[in-house]
């Protein structure tokens, strides 16, 4: 065989074996399962923290009382709606306004003005089939008001423990004496539903 008809045939077979491979590449997934293609756009299925979320509407009502070391006191009542999420790890987190309700006053002329609404960011952990609560005066309307019935004083150290579960319901009284001679009490109830 001459050197020209070697080197045609040596080619022809590197041609073939090379169409032969891309037939099978073809055929062949590179990225079997358990293996991420880096270059895939991300999935259009929902993240398992999005799956875990479950939400509840959380309602609070609360009664207030702040009677002032000079005598005198004010009383407020308030109402919160909320929704508040629970994410598979147990973390609960949420967010709401609580609207003064008619009625509120003091005994004694005031030249404060008395917040109207608060924001409320609520936070906590499901303990077992409970939920443990806490809540946080984020922000209050018109700017620069002072809650007169002690409903933020009382707030902020509230603890609730309340079943997982639709209508569930927690009531609690509270009552503080500062170092200055201030009392403040409420009793404030929550519940949850769908």
């Amino acid at each position: 065989m001459r050197g020209w008809e070697k080197a045609f045939l040596w080619t022809g077979i590197l041609l073939l074996c090379a169409g032969v491979g891309a037939f099978i590449a073809s055929r062949t997934n590179p990225f079997p399962p358990g293996v991420r293609d880096p270059v895939a756009p991300p999935s259009e299925s929902p993240s398992p923290s999005t799956v875990d979320l479950v939400r509840w509407s959380l309602t609070m009502s609360s009664r207030t009382t702040h009677t002032y070391h000079v005598g005198g006191s004010c009383t407020s009542d308030w109402r919160l709606e909320a929704e508040i999420e629970l994410t598979g790890s147990g973390r609960v987190d949420g967010r709401g306004v609580a609207r003064l309700q008619p009625g509120a006053k003091c005994d004694f002329p005031s030249a404060q003005v008395q917040a109207r609404r608060v924001v409320v960011a609520i936070v906590g952990v499901r303990d077992g089939d409970e939920l443990a609560l806490r809540f946080q005066d984020e922000d209050r309307k018109p700017a620069g008001s002072q809650d007169l019935g002690g409903f933020l004083k009382t707030l902020e150290t509230l603890r609730f423990s309340i079943a997982e579960r639709a209508g569930a319901e927690a009531s609690k009284p509270k009552r503080i004496e500062d170092p200055e001679g201030e009392v403040y009490a409420s009793v404030t109830t929550i519940r949850l539903g769908r």
